[in-house]
């Protein structure tokens, strides 16, 4: 099962009733689009909703990897998995070689939960992503 999260709610962006209303609405049709397509989507308004949605899907102990995301960071998502509660293949480790960098991104192959962005999600509830060497596509 693949969850998608859409977090573009009210606490992200300093906008009117009706805008966020707007928005609110089209992240839900985009997620129940996905729900048709095998997806296990969720709308937050928040950054925190987000980080607490993340805590309750993923239990401790999990393997978990990432692929390269802003949003994992902004959202405290990575600190979370650093703290000790999974097992993390951690892509950002300091001072990991090119040769345990690949390494990382072949694990993930193989991990419980693996999180990432997508470049693009369309209203049908389709996934839009590129990707420069493959591993955050393949590990999807």
């Amino acid at each position: 099962m693949y969850t998608w999260n859409c977090t573009f709610g009210k606490d992200v962006f300093a906008m009117d009733k009706n805008k966020y209303e707007a928005i609110r609405l089209r992240m839900e049709r985009c997620a129940e689009a996905l729900r048709r397509n095998n997806f296990a989507a969720e709308c937050v308004d928040s950054k925190e909703e987000a980080l607490e949605l993340v805590e309750e899907l993923i239990p401790d102990g999990a393997t978990v990897a990432v692929g390269g995301s802003v949003t994992l960071s902004e959202t405290g998502v990575l600190d979370l998995l650093a703290s000790g509660r999974f097992d993390y293949l951690d892509r950002y480790a300091p001072g990991l070689t090119p040769e345990e960098r690949r390494e990382v991104f072949v694990k993930s192959f193989g991990c419980d939960y693996y999180l990432c962005s997508a470049n693009a999600v369309t209203e049908n509830g389709e996934l839009y992503n590129v990707d420069g060497t493959g591993n955050r596509v393949a590990a999807m």
